[in-house]
């Protein structure tokens, strides 16, 4: 766990602590996620309420939702904090989708730190007719807080970071046009974080959970309308299949410059 909080301080450490203000926190450690992961939670600080979505046909061959891992749960057990992980499954003959939907409580500005750790595996069909469409697993920085549906997971999105089936490496999509970050997806799980430099531009770190790596991506564009403020974010499970999708230490940082070096 001590090792999973430092990697969530990288983006950061480089300021003195008086100028550093953390807005917005949260966990799967909770007590208040001791009955589950639940539309209408509103834990931690600087966070509005969750919106959990899922779509597809769900029944005895095609399943998708919600809950609190713990650690014998291999899966998301790598971005686990005191044994607890946010966890997402879609999995079946059909394509499941099921989308965690949460705002923050006022619009992230320049200077501002987000940052969480996930895990995602290989994509591992459950069944022989499952549908063929690709999944994803990951999460994204969006403009307006839309939650009605899974069918708003890509509403206003300006930054999305994902395991997406069929590619090896994380994938990256904003407003810029090379997607491959390079990263190569593991079960050890990654720490990212996206620091807004700017109502359009951002720098992106993102550090392997196994080696201890960090890669950095200076000087990114956001995607979507321009200068569209930062008001919600998404982690999200589209047809995973046999692996869950797991999430945790959401942050927001305010009072920084860059990233560290």
């Amino acid at each position: 766990m001590k090792i999973l909080c430092s990697l969530l301080l990288l983006a950061v450490s480089n300021l003195p602590a008086a100028d550093r203000v953390k807005i917005a926190e949260d966990d799967a450690a909770h007590s208040a996620y001791g009955g589950g992961w639940n539309t209408g939670q509103n834990v931690g600080t600087g966070f509005a309420a969750w919106f959990l979505r899922s779509s597809g046909v769900l029944d005895e061959d095609s399943h998708g939702g919600f809950f609190i891992a713990t650690d014998d749960n291999q899966q998301t057990s790598a971005v686990a904090l005191s044994g607890k992980t946010f966890s997402i499954f879609a999995n079946g003959r059909g394509h499941e989708i099921c989308v965690a939907f949460r705002a923050f409580n006022a619009p992230l500005q320049t200077g501002d730190a987000f940052s969480l750790l996930m895990q995602g595996g290989t994509f591992r069909r459950k069944f022989e007719s499952d549908d063929p469409m690709p999944g994803a697993t990951g999460f994204s920085l969006r403009s307006g807080v839309a939650n009605t549906n899974t069918s708003e997971l890509t509403a206003g999105e300006r930054l999305r970071v994902a395991n997406e089936q069929g590619e090896e490496n994380y994938q990256i999509s904003d407003g810029l046009p090379d997607r491959d970050s390079g990263i190569l997806v593991n079960p050890s799980g990654v720490s990212v974080a996206v620091l807004l430099t700017g109502p359009d531009s951002y720098d992106l770190e993102i550090t392997d959970l196994d080696s201890k790596k960090t890669h950095r991506f200076p000087g990114r564009k956001l995607g979507g309308t321009p200068g569209a403020p930062i008001e919600s974010f998404t982690v999200f499970n589209v047809d995973g299949e046999d692996g869950d999708a797991g999430f945790n230490g959401f942050q927001v940082t305010r009072g920084l410059t860059s990233m560290p070096r």
